[in-house]
């Protein structure tokens, strides 16, 4: 394999990686605000707010992961 190749490689495996540490944010964030709920309490507006913009940063950060794929995908088929 081509050094390039190999740098393109480890540029794909760490984009999963940073995929992964965002799906487990969303998830965390989500699991620990359906546990406020289910205890009867509501969110604060303030909570809201942080999870939205978590949300907003996960979703733009997950739109890369997605072009970096396509990318290779037109270079690979």
């Amino acid at each position: 394999m081509t050094p390039e190749a190999q740098q393109e490689v480890r540029r794909l495996v760490e984009a999963h990686e940073h995929m992964l540490l965002m799906c487990r944010a969303c998830a965390e964030t989500t699991r620990d605000l359906a546990w406020e709920v289910k205890r009867g309490s509501m969110p604060s507006a303030a909570s809201l707010t942080a999870t939205l913009a978590e949300v907003e940063r996960v979703l733009a950060d997950l739109g890369q992961v997605e072009i970096a794929i396509a990318e290779m995908k037109a270079a690979l088929w």
